[in-house]
């Protein structure tokens, strides 16, 4: 089946190019010549005309005139190029044969150019009010036979045209395409010189109503032709795709897509320049904009057209109609289920976080906040999900491209997201080991506070001087992490200094007294209070007494402050910082 579709594709495409490119003005068909002539004499009857036309004779030079006698001097050496030409195409065969051909064509299409730039020149030259008179009858008399040129150029490309066989691999279609729209190009050039000529020979008053007509109708055949074709190649490019859809790993069919799609690319801007010669010439090509539009997905100014923007909208009304017709109670079914199903599973997502957060309270587990929230989410999360899923399923909508799809967009983005993955993973492994707690006071990361929020990516920290600090669980988990709070009891530990002449076991006594009698301290373990060194200005006593971790600065501060009042009733001096300076008198001898 998939042979038969290419066949007829080629064989309408081969059709279409033998009755559709042969216009109505071709000058072999105005001579009435057999239809049996050889592709041979068809190229050589233009290039040869051109040759056996007299030179130009330019006048003499002038300065109003001298562009228009260089002009003509190009002219002529262009008309020696092409005559040098046509023995050696005729000698040559195979591919130097068909390089030369399209030679010919860029140089008859270089003299049309050349041709209608005169023609160009000598009006500018009257509407400047100079005497071109001389110049006037070559211009008419060059527009007149350029015409028949032009024609003979266009029938000389369509010989060119040869369509390759159903058989042939991707790549060897791809390089057919290639001289196909090549030639296709310079047929569209050579059109456009015809407009241009048929352009400028009104200017010059020139009859040339029925050339004109039988340009508008070769435009149109080509217009209608090119459309049919475009049809078709795109009807190919869907075949494709849809063989490429069952068949993901055949490489040559993927090659072939591509070749396709390269086929109506290029039809599509063929087509579109057929059409704006067409508007040139004030016909109507509203039909085939909608068309091209759709190929080609180009917005230009020519789709802002009333008559294009008109159809458009029709025929899009039209297929939105349809859809309401005959797809609308099944799509508004559809749209029902679909948002009734995520509003159950959304009312059960809330149910599910309910319950576990109950269970999870009444359970004697002992888990961090962190943990507790992120069982919570992460129950709820696959329900929403599960229902998301589910919900598309009911609409139509496949589940494993789109699963794949998320696969492919999970990679991206946590490769661009490496180092938020590296505060997750931190995250997770403080999860695990538990090194601190909401409401737990800690120094990490080069903080010091009270942890207030914990979450997989970061930790937030309460200072003391009530300062939020957010810190990346990476620099905290590859830090030292220091749990002031995860010990139920801590020990003081507090240094005084008395003064060398004070007394030792007074003042041994003294702390003694005080550190018992606080209420907070505790018996066990046991508290220590030593002489701990002998310093540059004082005698060091350490007081090491064990509190309750909740009461370890008030103990702290209330300790400090009733050492200070008992040394000062007691007579102990707490000295300050000295320095012994010794002063040496030297007799002078």
């Amino acid at each position: 089946m998939r042979l038969n579709q290419t066949l007829n594709f080629l064989l309408i495409f081969t059709f279409l190019l033998s009755i559709g490119f042969n216009s109505s003005f071709v000058l072999a068909a105005e001579e009435n010549q057999p239809s049996t002539q050889t592709a041979e004499a068809t190229q050589e009857t233009p290039a040869a005309e051109v040759t056996q036309e007299t030179q130009i004779n330019t006048i003499p030079d002038e300065e109003a005139t001298d562009t228009l006698d260089k002009q003509l001097a190009s002219i002529n050496r262009q008309r020696e190029i092409i005559a040098s030409l046509l023995p050696r195409i005729k000698k040559s065969e195979g591919l130097l044969k068909t390089a030369l051909e399209a030679r010919l064509d860029k140089a008859l299409i270089t003299l049309l150019e050349l041709g209608i730039d005169f023609s160009k020149n000598v009006v500018a030259q009257e509407e400047q009010g100079v005497d071109v008179s001389d110049y006037r009858e070559q211009a008419i008399d060059m527009l007149i036979k350029q015409l028949d040129v032009a024609t003979q150029t266009a029938a000389r490309i369509r010989t060119q045209i040869e369509v390759y066989e159903p058989d042939l691999s991707a790549a060897e279609q791809a390089a057919s395409n290639t001289k196909i729209f090549a030639a296709l190009d310079r047929l569209n050039n050579a059109y456009e010189k015809m407009v241009e000529n048929i352009e400028y020979s009104k200017r010059f008053e020139v009859d040339v109503t029925e050339q004109e007509t039988a340009l508008k109708e070769s435009l149109a055949d080509r217009a209608a032709n090119g459309s049919i074709l475009l049809d078709l190649a795109m009807n190919e490019v869907a075949a494709l795709r849809a063989s490429v859809s069952a068949v993901p790993d055949d490489t040559e069919l993927k090659a072939k897509l591509t070749v396709a799609g390269d086929v109506v690319r290029n039809l599509a801007n063929g087509l579109a320049t057929v059409l704006t010669l067409m508007d040139s010439l004030e016909m109507d090509t509203t039909e085939y904009r909608e068309q091209v539009l759709g190929a080609t997905g180009e917005i230009t100014t020519d789709v802002f057209e009333i008559g294009v923007v008109t159809k458009l909208l029709q025929g899009w009304g039209e297929q939105i109609l349809t859809v309401i017709l005959e797809d609308g109670p099944d799509l508004f079914f559809k749209t029902l289920l679909f948002f009734l199903i995520i509003f159950v599973f959304r009312k059960l997502a809330n149910l599910v976080q309910k319950i576990i957060e109950r269970g999870l309270n009444k359970a004697n587990l002992r888990l961090s906040q962190l943990l507790r929230r992120m069982i919570v989410s992460i129950a709820r999360n696959i329900v929403i999900v599960l229902g998301i899923l589910i919900a598309l399923s009911q609409v139509g909508i496949s589940l494993g491209p789109l699963l794949a799809g998320l696969g492919v967009v999970g990679f991206v983005v946590g490769f661009a997201l490496q180092d938020t993955l590296s505060n997750f993973a931190s995250g997770l492994m403080i999860l695990i080991y538990r090194p601190f707690d909401v409401g737990d006071v800690i120094e990490a990361g080069g903080v010091f506070g009270n942890v207030s929020h914990m979450s997989l990516v970061n930790t937030t920290i309460m200072t003391f001087d009530n300062q939020t600090i957010v810190v990346p669980n990476n620099k905290i988990w590859g830090d030292v992490i220091k749990n002031v709070t995860t010990q139920n009891i801590r020990r003081v530990d507090l240094v005084f200094g008395i003064s060398y002449s004070d007394d030792i076991p007074k003042t041994e006594q003294v702390l003694q007294e005080i550190v018992e009698t606080h209420d907070k301290v505790l018996t066990d373990p046991e508290l220590v209070i030593k002489l701990h060194e002998l310093a540059d200005s004082s005698v060091n006593f350490v007081v090491r007494p064990w509190v309750k971790t909740d009461d370890y600065w008030d103990v702290y501060w209330d300790i400090t402050r009733e050492v200070k009042m008992r040394f000062d009733k007691e007579g102990i001096s707490i000295p300050f910082p000295q320095r012994d300076v010794h002063l040496y008198n030297e007799t002078a001898t």
